[in-house]
């Protein structure tokens, strides 16, 4: 539909509402963007059908934050193809919250005709017998059971092979940042340190939880005290960890200060990785080696579901699996 409004020098709100016959347009704009749809040959996304029959044209995306995760590229993208079909979208941050989370899922009054929400405080019982459910699809890295279609980043496997990378780069003590000591929880950072514990266990590495450091949140300044943490017990001597795994792009590049702080060598002494889709990671120093989630492709997939239920209602529910990709950078050695 871009491509369209390109070509004819006008909105894509304007060749949506020539392509589904809705607002006022005159007569010659109508038939540019008639010709240049049949030139180009452009189909409508049926989500764009189904929103219109529901007459509101647009979607609420719900996410704890922009600063949350892989949140603020996710949520560009979500942005970027839904104005690409004409569908407007509406932020609504959660802020984590477990009753503004639930309010998304009531959709004031039918504000929205879809919903992509993404979970961090709501439960499996929360999700059971969800408030007025309407077209609803989960995006993240949580494992919680519910009625509603999902796409997931495959967290534990990226982190089972961010270890396996250090593992197999020299390090042999591991230390997790931002992670969980007790296992079994469906947070993001539960789901990414049972990757880390798995890899320790095929690799026949003991799990030694004081190499875990718990944060109370996702910060620079935790990153940088968690390192700080770690190597307290030995301010001028050996390092206790020759590698750090951050589940959150920000606790590295604390980690990196702490690091540089204490004398200790990028990559020579420690290596870091970290979860992150940020910019800052190509220009740090050193530059950092991430693991990213593939958001463009979490936004086309959560949209495409949301397309089928919408068109379609009452359908099987669908689970979608998006894997995440290591970069690699200066932060770990390279063979290559």
């Amino acid at each position: 539909m871009r491509d369209v409004a390109a070509a004819v020098g006008v909105s894509v709100k304007t060749v949506s509402n020539v392509v589904n016959a809705t607002g006022q347009v005159n007569e010659a704009t109508v038939r540019a963007v008639r010709a240049a749809v049949e030139k180009l040959g452009y189909r409508p996304n049926p989500l764009a059908r189904g929103l219109n029959s529901r007459t509101t044209d647009t979607v609420a995306l719900a996410l704890p934050g922009l600063g949350y995760g892989y949140c603020a590229p996710l949520a560009a993208a979500v942005f970027d193809l839904a104005e690409a079909e004409g569908i407007s979208v509406v932020m609504e941050p959660t802020g984590g919250d477990r009753e503004r989370e639930l309010e998304v899922l009531r959709n004031r009054g039918g504000l929205s005709d879809g919903v992509l929400l993404m979970p961090t405080a709501l439960t499996a019982r929360d999700l059971k017998d969800p408030p007025s459910p309407g077209p609803t699809v989960l995006l993240g890295s949580r494992r919680v059971e519910s009625p509603f279609d999902s796409v997931a980043s495959q967290d534990t496997v990226a982190a089972e092979a961010a270890v396996r990378l250090l593992l197999g780069r020299g390090a042999s003590r591991v230390a997790l940042l931002g992670g969980e000591r007790k296992a079994g929880g469906d947070s993001a950072a539960a789901v990414r340190t049972d990757g880390y514990r798995r890899a320790l266990t095929a690799a026949g590495r003991k799990f030694d939880p004081s190499l875990v450091v718990e944060t109370p949140r996702s910060s620079r300044d935790d990153g940088y005290a968690a390192i700080a943490r770690l190597l307290t017990p030995h301010p001028g001597g050996e390092t206790p960890f020759d590698a750090v795994l951050a589940l959150e792009e920000p606790l590295a590049h604390g980690a990196l200060h702490a690091l540089r702080g204490a004398g200790r060598d990028v990559p020579g002494q420690v290596q870091v990785v970290a979860f992150g889709n940020d910019e800052d990671a190509e220009y740090s120093w050193p530059s950092l080696t991430t693991v990213q989630a593939d958001v463009r492709t979490m936004a086309r997939r959560a949209l495409d579901l949301l397309t089928a239920r919408v068109r379609e209602g009452a359908r099987p529910r669908s689970h979608v699996e998006v894997p995440l990709t290591i970069i690699e950078r200066e932060s770990t050695f390279s063979y290559a």
